[in-house]
């Protein structure tokens, strides 16, 4: 075929494309092709070639782009022409929870490609529509099929393909595996949690317990077993059985750049080695929060305190303070749950608190100023005066800073071995790997 044939079927390929003309040369033409459906329109525009019997080649040019690149070769005078896929305008998938929809139920979707139709390893020229198809039907998943062909931004198909390549690393030869996420079964696995959790109250939130973004689900296990738990003890046994024989694996996702890798979380064979300790306590007259040092220097602490709004009486929390950044947040139910666990005394309930708070009698005021003296932040000779200024102050100082005394009188009245590993506790349920969570995988 002569280099003008060629030319003129490319051209009759394009017709009906929006493409613009971005470079032409003696080496090299580029060819931009401004759609919405890459992906799509990739493959059609392949199909096309082939039935022209145009030889190319679609493969990964960094120079370009993230997406594959179809390139032709010339015969006659070797130079190429690029074909180069952008989305038009700024549109696509957004931010916030329509791209981690997007982003997790495409490592989905890039996974079940990698073990059940590739059975190999992938790379950017296996990003195809055809490929997708058929690895389709072995997801459960809750994101449009469309929109990962076409919306996927490129950095988040760089790290689908790192993720899909780590997992099948990892785990394959285990077994074989449906890909969930915001599935029937991923809501029986969340169902289950939720029950238990209202009993034991020792996590805040879905998260904290397990921060699995999608689940490789062996196609012969029976999850209706789940219901059968009552506890957390027995929930998490149970998570752990299936995770170790390959039934149900959780994965917890983040965007990779790399060649990706994959670790285990919270597995009760996991050695926990005290990372923190109680370093002593330190507040103020005038804040309303305080704080438990958690290493030797005063940049890594545990702040306390309500994060509610302006006058709301709720949201009283820890949160994890390190040198580089916040570290996670650990709310009152949880904080009273490490605390029973050793076998010390609660907090306050946040209603009881407001309770209090808005009442603003007299001898609850002193009770906080006297507290603050246990705690050695005033002298006992200003237990009356403070005791007076507390109760000028507003609801929402006497609802947290009470509950922050009451916290550092219980953490004075305990062994400092005790201390040390309810500090411990605090960390780890604030950076989701408490010893009390399910296991999972982390992909990084």
């Amino acid at each position: 075929m002569t280099d003008s044939e060629i030319l003129l079927g490319l051209n009759n390929v394009l017709s009906g494309y929006t493409t613009k003309v971005i470079k032409t040369g003696p080496k090299v033409d580029k060819i931009r092709i401004i759609s919405n459906k890459r992906a799509e329109d990739q493959d059609n525009i392949s199909k096309r070639l082939t039935s022209l019997r145009i030889d190319f080649k679609n493969e990964i040019d960094k120079s370009e782009s993230s997406f594959p690149v179809t390139k032709i070769v010339l015969s006659k005078s070797g130079s190429v022409v690029k074909l180069i896929y952008k989305k038009s305008g700024s549109g696509g998938s957004g931010a916030g929870a329509a791209l981690t929809q997007l982003a997790e139920s495409a490592q989905a979707l890039y996974a079940a490609l990698v073990f059940n139709v590739l059975k190999r390893e992938m790379t950017i020229a296996d990003v195809t529509k055809d490929n997708f198809t058929k690895a389709f039907p072995t997801t459960v998943i809750n994101g449009s099929f469309q929109s990962i062909m076409n919306d996927l931004p490129d950095d988040w198909i760089n790290s689908s393909i790192a993720g899909a390549n780590a997992l099948y690393r990892k785990f394959n030869g285990k077994g074989k595996f449906t890909f969930h996420r915001g599935s029937g079964a991923v809501n029986t696995i969340e169902s289950t949690f939720t029950s238990v959790n209202k009993t034991e109250k020792a996590f805040g939130n879905l998260n904290k317990w397990s921060p699995a973004d999608i689940y490789m689900i062996s196609n012969d296990v029976n999850l209706s077993e789940l219901s059968m738990e009552r506890s957390l003890k027995g929930l998490n046994a149970k998570m752990y059985d299936y995770i170790i024989n390959h039934k149900v694996i959780g994965v917890s996702l983040k965007k990779m750049s790399g060649r990706g890798s994959v670790s285990q979380k919270n597995f009760p064979t996991d050695k926990k080695t005290l990372v923190v300790a109680f370093h002593g306590i330190s507040s103020n007259v005038d804040s309303m929060d305080g704080y438990i040092k958690w290493s030797k220097n005063n940049v890594d602490k545990i702040q306390f305190r309500s994060f509610g709004g302006e006058t709301s009486l709720t949201g009283w929390q820890g949160e994890i303070k390190g040198s580089t950044a916040n570290q996670g947040k650990i709310s009152l139910g949880p904080i009273n749950f490490i605390l029973k666990r050793y076998g010390v005394s609660q907090l306050p309930s946040s209603t009881e608190s407001a309770s209090l708070a808005i009442q603003n009698k007299p001898e609850h005021c002193k009770e906080i100023s006297q507290l603050m003296a246990s705690n050695q932040i005033i002298t006992s000779s200003q237990i009356n005066q403070v005791a007076e200024e507390i109760q000028r102050k507003s609801n929402k100082y006497r609802y947290s800073k009470y509950l922050v005394l009451k916290l550092f009188q219980i953490m004075n009245s305990i062994p400092s071995d005790v201390k040390d590993q309810i500090v411990q506790d605090f960390y780890l349920y604030a950076s989701s790997q408490a010893t009390y969570s399910a296991p999972y995988y982390k992909l990084e």
